[in-house]
């Protein structure tokens, strides 16, 4: 066995697309709200102070926006495919930025979330001391027993949320 490859689930992904697209609707709405004052304020008296609200209302709300929509145009291209190769001890995946790769002696400690009574999310530490969250993997407990079953004892953490 050379490599595994690790997808994201199609359930996870309509989970966080539809997270973005309630964020999105109600950025918009604070948008509409915002616009709705400062045309409330200018057809009145106008006062500095009383522009101030609205405007970054609307400049901050805009911004989270058109990075919503970003994002959601991505689509599944936003959630890159994970690919453990066994004889090279090497975690790598694609992302938009360039190719990310990973050696198991980069890795300085790993901290597996369970909750549930399964695996939610691994967060790798590297020795640059960049973090690396993986969640919403299908086989996410197999890539865990794999790196436990790979690094030193104390390096792996597991951790409980309890909701």
């Amino acid at each position: 066995m050379t490599a595994r490859v690790f997808h994201v689930s199609p359930t996870y992904i309509r989970r966080q697309q539809a997270k973005q697209f309630g964020w999105m609707l109600m950025m918009l709405g604070l948008v509409a709200v915002s616009l709705y004052y400062l045309v409330q304020v200018l057809s009145g008296e106008v006062v500095l102070v009383d522009l101030l609200v609205p405007v970054l209302g609307v400049v901050s709300c805009s911004a989270y926006v058109a990075k919503l929509v970003l994002q959601m145009r991505l689509g599944k291209a936003a959630y890159p495919a994970l690919t453990w190769d066994a004889e090279a001890a090497v975690l790598s995946l694609q992302q938009p930025e360039g190719p990310v790769a990973l050696t198991l002696a980069s890795i300085l400690s790993a901290r597996v979330q369970l909750g549930l009574g399964r695996v939610l999310a691994l967060t790798l530490t590297t020795e640059s001391g960049e973090q690396l969250r993986l969640e919403g993997y299908e086989a996410l407990d197999e890539l865990v027993d794999l790196l436990e079953s790979r690094l030193p004892e104390g390096q792996v953490v597991r951790t409980r949320l309890r909701y």
